[in-house]
């Protein structure tokens, strides 16, 4: 026997296939563990862990997985016997069980809606399928290959291949010429079942590369002294890994969860030119703002749900606002219940010194540290959408409509069920001289922001964009004022856009608590404002000026 196995599991249910998944124990304990938080959970077939034996005492694991301990040194590298240990397990057995054996590396990460399609599309009796390769060109003469292996970092093996080859292992053991599992495996299959050779499968298994730095420039992959790939996983990943089955490797925990949750929540964030070719971005404006390229950026289009409900009637909404203002806020209150938006009071930070090396006024300080306790309210209440605005906000005098017709637009939907949709933004003149820039393309009512949109005082939030919030705002190197988080999470791959024409603007006769400019003479015209913002004045709202506190 190769192999001590734990009780099996009972299958989740009837299924074709079967996992195997190659590890080590110290792995089991990061990057399977990392698998089994991300992308296990959407996976509908039997798995099973492969790890070798440990000099001394072995790691105890739970007794829910099916772990199977191979006779073989845990720490081989390149697991040649442990690979060969592994398909002798499945051959004695569970031959009869599955029609199809699949295998990964624990580094790799699988999208399991993805690996689904592949996997309904194999139909073949004897085959043997997966990324093809040929090998290192110094050692190819020596390999004894007629014809492509798979990767081990994920393939998928049919019965009766199995059923061929695997009665030979000993000898394809005890025959090996090269130094690296899957060639050694991709020769025992074609030695002893006629020839048949690796085959592309139908969906793409990405390979990474190279990655890049903060700058966009390439880094390629390494080895250390063992041979072992040394990468790290892009933090904007190109679209194409969105689209495989199989993406390979990913080094850390960290990976794995930074990738899911990009998989999972459709994110396509600003990328680096290296991996603009045949990808998409969330945000093409910031794009090219980041990464100025002559060329036209394609704008990812993201699935959202086709059934959604009223949100006028059960949307959240807080107002914030400070004590001693109750007269605003009474009225920006009445004005939206007028369009069935009941405003929650929330008072905010003040009178809080920031520190000298923010270079933020003390109001714009507050401002973070207030947002920062709300947004924590909002998580911790665990709210899918919440409307936040501030206490000189001023709506549409059709807002109940607007607001409604929003719904309506695939773009717009696409802020609302998982990004920031800004219902209004002073936008100041270098800001439009931007998004002018893209009037041909964008058309709709909800525009993709540049970095120059600003305005906090009407925001609605999904709970997607809430915990990337609030790590920024925790953020103590170099914090900026709230209104240039947008653009922040906009370049992770969140929707963040504009509500244009804006269902709501804000009172600026006031001197402002965040930034006061007692020396701009214009800054609190109103007529001249809304000419710089684009506001009409009279579609708002507005109460005279004599009111205003």
């Amino acid at each position: 026997m190769l192999m001590k196995e734990q009780k099996l599991k009972p299958a989740k249910k009837q299924s074709r296939f079967v996992l195997g998944i190659l590890a080590d124990q110290r792995l089991m304990n990061t990057l399977v563990n990392a698998s089994r938080q991300t992308w296990i959970p959407s996976f509908q077939h039997d798995i099973f862990y492969f790890v070798g034996k440990q000099r001394g005492n072995s790691v105890r694991f739970s007794s829910k997985l099916n772990i199977v301990e191979l006779l073989v040194d845990d720490n081989e590298y390149p697991p040649v016997n442990k690979t060969f240990s592994m398909w002798a397990y499945f051959y004695q057995q569970h031959l009869s069980r599955y029609n199809y054996f699949m295998a990964i590396d624990a580094d790799t990460y699988v999208n399991a809606k993805n690996l689904q399609i592949m996997l309904n599309s194999i139909k073949c009796q004897n085959c043997y399928v997966g990324y093809p390769a040929t090998g290192e060109p110094y050692e190819r003469a020596r390999l004894g290959l007629r014809a492509p292996y798979c990767l081990g970092m994920g393939y998928v093996i049919a019965r009766n291949t199995l059923r061929r080859f695997a009665p030979n292992i000993n000898v394809c053991r005890q025959s090996t010429v090269a130094n690296h599992s899957d060639t050694e495996l991709g020769r025992c299959i074609y030695r002893f079942t006629s020839g048949i050779s690796c085959t592309r499968v139908s969906t793409a298994l990405e390979r990474v590369m190279y990655t890049t730095n903060n700058q966009g420039t390439i880094i390629p992959f390494r080895r250390d002294s063992h041979g072992r790939l040394q990468i790290e996983f892009p933090k904007a990943p190109p679209t194409r890994f969105f689209k495989a089955a199989l993406v390979h490797p990913l080094k850390t925990s960290h990976a794995f969860y930074q990738f899911h949750r990009q998989v999972k929540l459709q994110l396509r964030p600003v990328l680096p030119p290296a991996f603009l070719n045949g990808s998409c971005v969330t945000n093409p404006v910031i794009q090219n703002e980041t990464f100025p390229q002559n060329r036209h950026v394609t704008e990812c289009r993201l699935q959202v749900p086709t059934q959604y409900p009223n949100h006028l009637r059960s949307l959240t909404a807080f107002i914030i606002t400070l004590r001693g203002y109750e007269k605003r806020l009474k009225q920006t209150i009445n004005n939206f219940k007028k369009h069935n938006i009941h405003l929650q009071r929330f008072y905010g930070v003040s009178n809080i010194r920031s520190p000298n090396t923010t270079g933020m006024t003390q109001g714009e300080w507050n401002f973070r540290l207030t947002m920062t306790r709300l947004i924590q309210k909002v998580i911790d209440a665990k709210l899918q959408q919440v409307l936040i605005v501030e206490d000189d906000a001023i709506p549409h005098n059709r807002f109940s409509q607007l607001f409604k017709e929003l719904f309506d637009n695939h773009r717009c939907k696409e802020c609302v069920f998982g990004g920031i949709l800004m219902l209004g933004s002073t936008t100041w003149a270098s800001g439009w001289k931007t998004l002018d820039r893209y009037n041909n393309v964008e058309k709709e009512v909800c525009r993709n922001i540049c970095t120059e949109n600003y305005g906090s005082f009407a925001v609605l939030l999904n709970q997607a964009v809430l915990q990337p919030i609030l790590d920024w705002l925790r953020e103590k190197n170099m914090p900026q004022p709230y209104d240039y988080v947008f653009a922040h999470v906009a370049r992770l791959g969140y929707p963040v856009r504009l509500a244009i024409p804006n269902l709501i603007v804000s009172d600026i006769r006031h001197v402002s608590l965040i930034r006061p400019r007692p020396n701009h003479t214009n800054f609190h015209n109103l007529t001249y404002r809304a000419k710089l913002h684009r506001w009409k004045i009279e579609n708002y709202m507005f109460s005279p000026s004599n009111e205003i506190e």
